[in-house]
């Protein structure tokens, strides 16, 4: 299995931006970093996004889209990032 590092789609990196600003915060004090694998004897591929500050990272299953931002915006709510 091998694991490749890849850009987050236009939409996501729009919509993480926003749910940054959404809680006061700068967007450019945040990495967002997207891993993906194709297991090929399954026929899946699997995504993990990787957020990171300067005080805190955190990673998220993103194979379903809207389930790691909701997570993510979640964490930012909670001041998991600061």
């Amino acid at each position: 299995m091998l694991v490749h590092r890849t850009q987050i789609s236009a939409v996501e990196r729009q919509e993480f931006e926003q749910a940054i600003r959404a809680c006061g915060k700068d967007p450019g004090g945040f990495t967002a970093e997207l891993f993906v694998t194709t297991l090929a004897e399954q026929g899946a591929t699997l995504r993990r996004v990787h957020i990171m500050t300067p005080r805190a990272a955190a990673q998220y299953e993103a194979t379903d889209h809207c389930g790691w931002m909701r997570k993510f915006a979640s964490h930012l709510a909670l001041g998991v990032f600061g």
